[in-house]
């Protein structure tokens, strides 16, 4: 494939990985780094050893603090930010766009002014001739597992064929396979409400639940996905899809995972407070009360999210909401 100028706008996990990924294939990668430690270590050891210990990325992998000098001559932009500066950064970005660029969302939350997946309000926030470029990059990938060769997938949404293809043929590879979605809100929103339902599969490994339990939970969180999706105007089938069901599987099963591993802890913790249980950020916690308005003011019906957000946020016991729903869930005709 012809070699193509990428900025990366982020550098902690996920966005190094692409990097190296992408880096790896040949093309030119610039990612927008405002950490000076983590910019010098990039570009003089080529390693990013604060958020990506065991990897060494290659030599046209280079970082920068200025963003204009990242998005000088990139034909593709991945967002790889925290979901809550998402929005700013893009905003300033759009000063040094070119009109042709294509921009690929992999920030994975809600608006909280909006409650729409983020994927949307950067879209909205972007020049008239790029917002139908725009796409998100979903499914169940790992940042730390990406760079092995082992198989990944990813999903690639967007209503404009021809961005999805692009962006799907630079992700692809022998080890990395590429599905295409045309349902950017569905997997907006699968990227978002599995954070919420991964803290459910972690009540289970603290309650030492078995498989059988593991798969009713996944279920019924498919199951609420899929009706938020079908009230939110999308297609209620990507919730059993990769950016759905796959994402969900790989957040919450991953014992890296740190939903997962907040639910977990939270079944004999004192407190709820993720950093004091040695987490430093629980997209969870806060994608919870988002997903559960999003989700009341669509009037859809989602009893575990319920029991999840209500459980975190208790002063004690903070699992017995998700256990109470175990307890009182009634199965009918399927």
């Amino acid at each position: 494939m012809r070699k193509t100028n990428i900025a990366i706008l982020g550098s902690g996990n996920i966005g190094t990985s692409l990097a190296y990924h992408l880096g790896k294939k040949g093309h030119p990668v610039y990612m927008y780094c405002i950490e000076p430690d983590v910019e010098k270590q990039i570009n003089k050891k080529h390693r990013n050893k604060k958020y990506l210990k065991k990897v060494k990325l290659p030599h046209n992998v280079r970082a920068d603090s200025d963003i204009q000098t990242c998005l000088k001559d990139a034909k593709l932009i991945i967002i790889a930010v925290p979901s809550h500066v998402a929005i700013s950064l893009i905003q300033q970005a759009n000063l040094f766009l070119h009109k042709n660029a294509i921009v690929a969302c992999i920030t994975k939350g809600l608006n909280p002014e909006t409650l729409e997946p983020v994927v949307i309000s950067i879209k909205k926030h972007l020049p008239k001739d790029i917002q139908r470029h725009t796409c998100m990059i979903g499914g169940p990938a790992i940042a730390t597992e990406l760079i092995h060769d082992t198989p990944t997938a990813f999903v690639v949404a967007g209503t404009d064929k021809n961005s999805r293809e692009f962006i799907s043929g630079l992700l692809r590879g022998s080890h990395v396979k590429v599905a295409e979605s045309n349902d950017l809100m569905g997997v907006g929103l699968g990227a978002a409400l599995k954070n919420p339902y991964a803290i459910a599969l972690g009540f289970c490994d603290g309650l030492h639940y078995p498989t059988n339990s593991k798969a009713l939970v996944i279920t019924m969180a498919v199951s609420e996905m899929a009706g938020i999706m079908l009230r939110a105007g999308a297609d209620p089938k990507t919730a059993p899809s990769l950016a759905g069901l796959g994402d969900l599987l790989v957040t919450g099963l991953s014992p890296h995972g740190h939903n997962r591993t907040y639910g977990e802890k939270l079944v004999k913790a004192k407190t709820n407070d993720h950093l004091k249980l040695g987490l430093s950020t629980v997209e969870g916690i806060r994608a919870s009360e988002l997903c559960l308005k999003f989700a009341r003011r669509l009037q859809a019906r989602t009893p575990l999210l319920e029991a999840i957000y209500r459980g975190i946020h208790s002063n004690e016991n903070y699992h017995k909401p998700f256990e109470n729903y175990l307890n009182k869930l009634k199965l009918g005709l399927i």
